[in-house]
């Protein structure tokens, strides 16, 4: 009976269908039904400082100048794993400044989120923006160097191309520039110096940097000329030696009237008034015009001196054809020489504190001399407090003498010691200082003693000068120069 049953095949159908309903009914009873209920948790979370970034503004012609606060506060809300994935980087608040012009207004903020998270709120919403039209104006470039150059060199003017620029601003801040300046750095510089972009910035009054400038061009080229610092000083001759007997200086000329002397501007501002070369007398042993060659002295302290020595044409005459000139030197400062410990001397006469003093000597000689070479000393040791008449010593350079008596050289010398008043002459002409306060006497080197005889010897000059060997215009170390009368080192 069974077996005929499964044979049928309308009951293997119902079967089928039976079974069908069956599982059917399992599945939807299991979906229905579930075993277990997932929760998902949402948090909410406060970011500071999200900062504001503008955008749209046509920087060609404007500038934001101002706005009342760059950062915002913003509550967010999304899932805890979301919220936990994200920095405060990744907030943003934006503000539109598309289309705007100069002025100032008050905008919306928006807010710009990572996906998955959703804004509470934002503090503030809006903010308040001034806007600045932008303007252009043409400024000379100036060169800054930083650093010294070698010693001994000076740096010139720099060469600067272009010249001018043109500097961007808001109009508020580029009527504070006061300087475009480029720096370079030249310390220890030896040659000229180039560089061919230095670049550029603005300043201020107060020495500030406008760092939103726009400057076109925003290098320059530069170059620097750099010089030896230099001081011309006259060129004199001093001696050393002794012509044999029977000879004399006749003429002495050098090629070289002045000389250069490099250094640095301290050594320059305190060099002598001029620089030597020593002439040996002892190489001429017969009359006649030699030319020899002579070194320069460089002064202590310089780099070099150009020349490095010069060229002197001598002529050496036997004593008997020499024919000696005179010639008068006006305005010889006299120098006070010997005033005791607090005493103070003073010249009362003449009143000029000058005098005039005549000379004699070989023609070429005497006319190449100069008021430097001639010194007039009053000597006042010993002498006690009150007027007295001092004889001068003249102090001349070798072969020249003093031309007539050389006693006439006197002058009025007051003393005045610090528990004695002054003591007036009443027969000079001119009073000493009606205040008793005289010029305190000045120490100088003994320079030389006039010829008492006034002879014409030219071989030895017959100064009867106390030596001092430093001097150039004393009788060991006398000189003759190339410069005018007058000339001034």
């Amino acid at each position: 009976m069974m077996d005929k049953w499964i044979n049928n095949n309308t009951i293997s159908k119902i079967l089928a269908l039976a079974v069908a309903v069956l599982l059917w009914g399992m599945v939807h009873l299991d979906t229905g039904t579930p075993s277990s209920t997932l929760t998902v948790s949402y948090n909410n979370k406060v970011i500071d400082n999200v900062a504001i970034q503008a955008s749209g503004l046509d920087d060609s012609k404007y500038v934001l100048s101002t706005m009342d606060t760059d950062h915002v506060k913003m509550e967010v809300r999304g899932q805890r794993s979301v919220l936990t994935s994200f920095f405060a980087d990744n907030y943003q608040a934006k503000l539109n400044l598309n289309g705007l012009g100069a002025g100032t207004k008050t905008l919306s903020l928006e807010p710009d989120l990572p996906d998955g998270v959703e804004l509470v709120s934002m503090t503030p919403n809006r903010v308040t923006v001034t806007i600045e039209e932008k303007q252009t104006k043409s400024f000379n470039v100036s060169i800054v160097p930083k650093g010294n150059p070698d010693a001994g060199l000076q740096l010139g003017k720099p060469v600067i191309a272009p010249q001018t620029v043109k500097v961007t601003l808001p109009k508020s801040q580029l009527s504070t520039v006061t300087a475009v300046l480029g720096a370079v750095n030249t310390d220890g510089i030896s040659e000229k110096f180039e560089q061919k972009r230095v670049k550029l910035k603005a300043y201020n009054k107060k020495g500030q940097e406008l760092t939103g400038a726009v400057i076109e061009p925003s290098t320059v080229s530069v170059e620097i000329p750099v010089t030896q610092q230099a001081k011309s000083v006259p060129v004199k001759i001093v001696y050393s030696g002794e012509l044999p007997d029977g000879l004399v200086l006749s003429k002495v000329n050098a090629n070289v009237k002045e000389a250069a002397v490099y250094a640095s501007q301290d050594v320059l501002s305190s060099l002598s008034s001029y620089v030597t070369a020593t002439l040996d007398l002892s190489q001429f042993t017969e009359a006649g015009t030699r030319t020899v060659q002579a070194n320069l002295a460089a002064p202590s302290g310089s780099d070099k001196i150009e020349p490095g020595s010069i060229q002197i044409q001598v002529t050496v005459v036997p004593s008997n054809e020499v024919t000696d000139t005179e010639r008068t030197l006006s305005g010889i400062p006299i120098v006070l020489q010997g005033a005791g410990d607090g005493a103070t001397a003073t010249v009362t006469a003449p009143a000029g504190k000058t005098m005039d003093v005549t000379v004699k000597g070989p023609q070429d000689l005497v006319n190449n001399l100069t008021n430097d070479d001639i010194s007039l000393v009053a000597d006042v040791s010993g002498l006690a407090a009150g007027q007295h008449e001092v004889t001068l010593k003249v102090g001349l350079p070798k072969y020249i003498t003093q031309a007539g008596n050389a006693g006439q050289l006197k002058a009025t010398i007051n003393i005045e010691s610090p528990s004695t008043p002054a003591v007036t002459n009443p027969n000079s002409e001119n009073e000493s200082n009606p205040s008793g306060s005289g010029e305190k006497g000045q120490e100088r080197p003994q320079e030389g003693q006039g010829n008492q005889s006034g002879n014409s010897d030219a071989k030895t000059g017959d100064n009867a000068a106390a030596e001092d060997k430093t001097n150039p215009h004393n009788g060991a170390d006398s000189t003759a120069n190339g410069t005018s009368e007058n000339s001034q080192p």
